[in-house]
């Protein structure tokens, strides 16, 4: 039971970390609504494809990431010490 809730918390904090740099690349892009759906949505996902090309971006997503691993590795080891 307690290795499913850990799994849920997991998959839960890698998943609001994903959102988070979803969003935020979508901000950087100016991609914040997309109800127009003609020829400027192909400038807008060029924007979101520059982005993705950029350092400052793959900053941040790194310093996360390292930080999802680091919250994850000790949750597994919290959990693998629990066990007898």
């Amino acid at each position: 039971m307690i290795g499913l809730i850990v799994q849920f918390v997991i998959i839960g904090l890698w998943a609001a970390t994903l959102v988070v740099h979803i969003r935020r690349l979508f901000r950087l892009a100016q991609l914040e609504s997309l109800q127009v759906w003609d020829h400027k949505l192909r400038r807008k996902i060029v924007r979101v494809w520059w982005w993705l090309g950029r350092e400052e971006y793959w900053r941040g997503v790194q310093t996360d990431g390292l930080c999802c691993m680091q919250v994850t590795f000790m949750l597994m080891l919290m959990v693998w010490g629990s066990y007898p």
